[in-house]
């Protein structure tokens, strides 16, 4: 049984959740929403100290972007479908919830802990926003995890581990 594989196997399910998610909200609103919209109505929306942090919607619509499924007006900042369905909470929560399993199943086989950008790697969910490589979407995941107490962060060697 390969740990790795098994974990990258359950986020990449995770992400193609919360992509469909994105895009069957985006399909109801064809209108258009902006990021913190989509965030908040898909229950993705994360806070940290009192800012609202929306980086795990932000990188997957970088994601859609580059793959031509989204587009955005830069003068509204409002993400626009190029068409598909509905259904999108529940599909939303249970990909960010097997997102986090596979995160949690990646650090319990390393209990050395591992930094973000390692666990982004393995699990081949690196954001590219335009080109920058800035790992949002584990960060906020991990974030969220820290929150729930399901894992710890190492200062000095910024590392997670499971607890």
């Amino acid at each position: 049984m390969n740990i790795d594989s098994d974990s990258q196997s359950l986020a990449q399910e995770g992400l193609r959740q919360i992509e469909t998610a994105i895009l069957q909200l985006l399909d109801a609103n064809p209108q258009g929403l902006r990021n913190a919209d989509i965030a908040r109505n898909l229950g993705l929306s994360f806070d940290f100290g009192g800012n609202y942090k929306n980086h795990v919607t932000y990188g997957v619509l970088g994601s859609l972007m580059a793959q031509g499924k989204v587009s955005r007006d830069e003068g509204t900042k409002l993400f626009i479908s190029k068409g598909r369905d509905t259904s999108a909470f529940d599909t939303a929560t249970s990909g960010l919830r097997r997102i986090e399993e596979a995160i949690l199943q990646l650090l319990e086989a390393n209990p050395q802990g591992l930094r973000n950008v390692d666990i982004a790697g393995r699990l081949h969910l690196r954001s590219d926003f335009r080109g920058g490589q800035k790992n949002y979407l584990t960060y906020t995941v991990l974030m969220n995890l820290l929150q729930q107490g399901k894992v710890a962060w190492h200062k000095p060697s910024k590392t997670y581990t499971k607890l």
